[in-house]
């Protein structure tokens, strides 16, 4: 089953039962608190957590998403779609189809970014909505929890989640409580009050009215909801004794005892064999149990209060009250075999399985140790599952595998070496490697032809691996030379692309990019020659690599090189049909345009590109960078239009809106906006936004007349920078170039600094001197005409390009030649080649 069918059921509200008690007191407390964040329900197993929220949201004429939790949600990815979906239901809008595309990858910056975008859209839907997840304690995953925790801060008011849970939740409830976010309902709120029990038995018409009896089962069951129920199904008073003595400790046994083994036997059948199953549908009761009759008798035994919840949903679909479902796996257990069991877990999961709900069936085979039929699963929807972004389902699946000493095969091990590696977690990617290399030194599989591909696809991560956490290069070009020397392999992994940028806006902040570690002009070279030269250079990989290097050469000043891997990324990222590589590549184009002053080619071309891509953060990355475009104009107004249109957290977006407010003379404004970039740039290790937030902040506090902070926070900066080799995000900044001077001036005369590398100081100072002067020199239109000529135009063309005779271009020209003191066209270029 695909994602999207299994949401069918698991985002439907329980039907509220029109016997329900009505609980006034706890309605009143949901009523009275409606503008906190968040209420959470927490009390162990039949306090009614479900029931009580179900009936309470059945009075609201808001909206309302339910999703109702279970393990296999242990998946970023997968519990945010079934949120996403269910709030997009609930509204009637598309904002998962808006939002799908970001949920296709584990990396945190992208879940982190996912939330934000999510979140915005809520906020421009504008209208209330109840968000609930049932059975929250059965989350363990920290991921999860952490984004769970910045969904619920940043809720915008009209909008309120509640958790059910049995535990105590690892989410900052202190610090809710301070702040007065969260709504708390305990057990103790929870319990039946005698009047509430005088009330339940009534709506059953069970004859409880006595007071005395009606005490005894009070004081017996302390309020506890399923004590209440238990006790109302019993019809004798002997059986009554016996479940005062029994009680809570011994509740499986007692709705054996008492309440099922009373039903006819078919009955218990019917109940015993479709324990297993998460959802009742009637269809796959009819086939588990060979009967006709499975809606009927269904709807019969939730209309008892059999511990039977029915769901909302167009056709009948029930489930089993969590107690009740325990108590019938436990019975199953005592009355078959080890083997009749494991023959009934078979044919449950294989059911599910042909039902299309391959996830639910391969938890069942695992729960139940069949890990020969789970791994055949496994290894037939592998690659379904990294299309579809659960790589933490399967992480979780490989994980029970080996700790249960299950020889994995050798795919299974790659692929979560290859994941491990993209989330970064270290521990996991060593255990990986050495037994994927013990098992090579045992059984020497990379050297089976059966194996090759995945021996191929395990080297070429290794060499990924080392490249992305800034490691020994000569290795990485030890291991491409031997891939060079073995050739390709095929595997059905060959047309699986692997999604590299989810929605960075520099490839740089990628993982790919090692968040901006720049690598050194050798090694990139020499590394982009091994992928381009051998059987990789078709690769998904190897065409991020050009969009890697055009930014790379971009940040060095070196733009000619940077047109030539630019041109080959934006025309790869179309062959891949990939906008994570070619919207960076044309945001980067316009940018160059925007610092050659071809303002309006920018603009035109960042237009036609947003008529051809349909995702919204890309379209929003697209007009920030117009955005961007007006403010290098001066022209405010659109620069604050587009602005206001595309808020987002997106620390792109912030960095522009801080230079429109140093545009509208508002530093200390914009100097909050930067500290803020700044901050959560150090927190992410993201070195290419680090710099560019610092150079903005230098630029503030000049603005505000603290020179000599602005000099301590530019040297703070070309500290950074000089790692990496940072340059065009200084000359990028004409406001930045005096300070710069001065700086270059005063480190030479006070050594209160420690030194910047030589290297890169005097080749930024050079840089920023040709920059300077070249900016200084020529008029807007003759840097225009010089920006044309040194790339490659002709008279003839760039008067054609610009309206103009081609007398007057030769005029523009000479005054060019003479205000640089050079006498020819290569002269000129040389100079513009040095400024960049």
């Amino acid at each position: 089953m695909t994602l999207n069918m299994l949401l069918s059921s698991k985002i439907k509200a329980p039907d509220s039962s029109i016997d329900t008690v009505e609980r006034a007191r706890l309605f009143d407390a949901f009523r009275n608190n409606t503008l906190k964040k968040v209420t959470i329900l927490r009390a162990p197993a039949g306090y009614g957590k479900t029931t009580l929220l179900s009936h309470w949201l059945k009075q609201t004429q808001e909206s309302i998403a339910w999703i109702s939790l279970d393990h296999a949600d242990n998946d970023p990815i997968r519990c945010w779609t079934y949120v996403l979906h269910a709030v997009a239901k609930a509204f009637q809008t598309n904002t998962d189809q808006v939002l799908t595309p970001l949920l296709h990858s584990q990396e945190p910056a992208t879940l982190e970014f996912f939330i934000n975008s999510f979140l915005e859209e809520i906020i421009s839907i504008g209208k209330p909505i109840h968000i609930v997840l049932d059975d929250y304690h059965l989350i363990s995953n920290p991921i999860i929890h952490q984004r769970m925790t910045q969904f619920i801060e940043q809720l915008p008011e009209q909008v309120h989640v509640y958790l059910t849970t049995r535990t105590a939740l690892p989410l900052p409830i202190a610090k809710w409580r301070v702040k007065q976010w969260v709504h708390e309902i305990n057990s103790e709120q929870l319990r039946f009050t005698l009047q509430e029990a005088k009330q339940f038995f009534a709506m059953k018409n069970l004859p409880a009215s006595n007071h005395d009896v009606l005490q005894l089962i009070m004081e017996k069951t302390e309020g506890w909801v399923a004590g209440l129920i238990l006790a109302s199904l019993v019809n004798d008073k002997d059986s009554l004794q016996q479940w005062q003595e029994q009680a809570q400790p011994f509740i499986s046994e007692f709705l054996w005892q008492e309440i099922i083994a009373n039903l006819p036997s078919t009955t218990q059948a019917f109940l015993i064999r479709t324990s297993l199953l998460n959802e009742l549908d009637p269809v796959i009761c009819d086939q588990l149990t060979k009967h006709t009759n499975s809606r009927e008798l269904l709807e019969e035994l939730e209309a008892k209060g059999l511990f039977i919840i029915r769901l909302q949903a167009p056709r009948p679909i029930f489930r089993y009250h969590h107690l009740f479902a325990e108590a019938l796996q436990i019975e199953l257990n005592r009355q078959l075999s080890v083997q009749q069991v494991k023959t009934t877990v078979q044919e449950t999961a294989l059911l599910i399985y042909d039902k299309g709900d391959y996830i639910s069936a391969i938890e069942l085979s695992l729960k139940h140790e069949l890990y020969d039929q789970a791994n055949i699963w496994i290894t037939t929807h592998l690659v379904q599952l990294f299309l579809s972004g659960q790589t933490a389902t399967f992480m979780r699946w490989l994980h029970q595998l080996r700790s249960n000493h299950y020889t994995v095969p050798y795919e299974m091990l790659v692929m979560g070496f290859l994941t491990s590696i993209s989330t970064m977690e270290v521990e996991t990617t060593t255990s990986l490697m050495q037994e994927l290399e013990l098992r090579q030194h045992t059984e020497r599989w990379m050297e089976q032809d059966e194996h090759a591909g995945m021996a191929y696809i395990y080297e070429s991560a290794k060499a990924y691996a080392i490249v992305a956490s800034g490691g020994d290069l000569l290795l990485v070009e030890e291991i491409m030379r031997k891939l060079l020397d073995k050739g390709p392999a095929p595997s059905r992994w060959d047309n699986v692309p692997i999604p590299y940028n989810i929605f960075e806006y520099k490839l740089v902040r990628t993982s790919l990019g090692s968040r901006g570690k720049l690598q050194t002009l050798e090694e990139g070279a020499a590394i982009g020659e091994l992928f381009r030269e051998t059987a990789l250079q078709t690769a998904n990989v190897t065409a991020f690599s050009y969009g890697v290097a055009a930014e790379s050469l971009y940040e060095r000043n070196l733009l000619e090189a940077t047109q030539t891997e630019l041109e080959i990324a934006i025309r790869l990222g179309h062959q891949f049909n990939d906008p994570g590589l070619f919207i960076p590549m044309y945001l980067l184009k316009a940018k160059i345009y925007m610092q050659q002053n071809q303002l309006n080619s920018a603009q035109a071309m960042l237009t036609q590109v947003l008529e051809t891509v349909r995702e919204k953060h890309w379209q929003t990355s697209l007009r920030i960078m117009q955005a961007y475009g007006y403010v290098v104009a001066g022209d405010t107004q659109n620069a604050e239009m587009i602005l206001q249109a595309t808020k987002t957290k997106q620390p792109f977006w912030q960095l522009v809106y801080a230079r429109l407010l140093l545009l509208k003379e508002q530093p200390n404004d914009a100097l909050t906006v930067l500290i803020q970039v700044k901050t959560k740039a150090q927190q992410d290790e993201q070195i290419a936004t680090i710099v560019e937030a610092t150079v903005l902040e230098a630029i503030c506090h000049n603005r505000l007349g603290d020179t000599k902070i602005a000099l301590d926070i530019l040297h703070e900066g070309l500290v950074v920078a000089a790692k990496f080799y940072y340059v065009r995000t200084f000359l990028d900044e004409k406001e930045i170039l005096p300070l710069l001077n001065r700086y270059f001036k005063e480190v030479q005369l006070d050594m209160k600094w420690d030194p910047v590398p030589e290297h890169y100081f005097n080749y930024l100072k050079t840089s920023s001197k040709t920059h300077t002067l070249t900016n200084e020199l020529l008029t807007s239109r003759e840097q225009e005409i010089f920006d044309l000529l040194a790339n490659g135009k002709t008279n003839r063309e760039i008067a054609n390009h610009l309206h103009l005779s081609e007398g007057t271009v030769r005029v523009y020209v000479s005054t060019i030649y003479s205000k640089l003191g050079v006498n020819s066209r290569a002269k000129a270029i040389n100079i513009k080649n040095q400024q960049g």
